[in-house]
């Protein structure tokens, strides 16, 4: 398009000078100008048509949440694995592994719960490559009879593979009951 718009250019400096000084040829030159405006009319067209410039691919949703299939027990250091998983879009959490890999830069919003079992704690801790971001507290040891619940959310700015796991923020054993304990997260805009 480059050398259409210079071509262009040209034939309209050939035009002005032709009329100018009186030549005789300002019909060739006009009909020379009108081509070149419509070659670089359609040039113009088909990069609008294109859409490419102004229209970026979509970007692919990304948001999860998985539960605990079962009730657990996890010590000091371990993440915890929430092996069922309801929602998946983007694939980006691993039931295997219990981690989400963050497939692009951007802003996330993390949320996790926890249903401590009657006289025992857990106290979950949202970790970022090995740093605690945030946690909640469901200490419920001085009963034997009742459960303890807790929840959190964080709105983390992450960079392209980071990734975000749940493990108990006090490195402390961790007793907690099946599909009450859960963690979930989603890309924003």
């Amino acid at each position: 398009m480059k050398s259409t718009y210079s071509t262009g250019l040209l034939w309209l400096m050939f035009y002005i000078y032709a009329t100018v000084n009186g030549d005789c040829n300002r019909g060739i030159a006009t009909r020379m100008i009108k081509d070149q405006l419509k070659t670089l009319e359609n040039s113009v067209n088909m990069a609008v048509d294109d859409n490419s410039c102004c229209n970026p691919k979509p970007k692919i949703p990304v948001a999860f949440h998985a539960e605990l299939g079962s009730n657990r027990i996890y010590k000091g250091g371990s993440v915890w694995v929430f092996d069922n998983v309801v929602t998946n879009v983007g694939n980006a959490y691993n039931p295997k592994t219990g981690k989400f890999t963050t497939p692009s830069k951007g802003i996330y919003l993390f949320n996790w719960y926890t249903l401590s079992n009657p006289g025992k704690v857990s106290h979950a801790g949202l970790y970022v490559n090995g740093k605690m971001k945030g946690r909640q507290a469901s200490n419920n040891q001085g009963n034997d009879k009742k459960y303890i619940t807790a929840g959190s959310s964080i709105v983390l700015a992450l960079e392209k593979g980071d990734l975000v796991y749940i493990m108990d923020a006090h490195g402390r054993t961790s007793d907690v009951k099946s599909s009450w304990t859960a963690f979930g997260g989603v890309q924003q805009g």
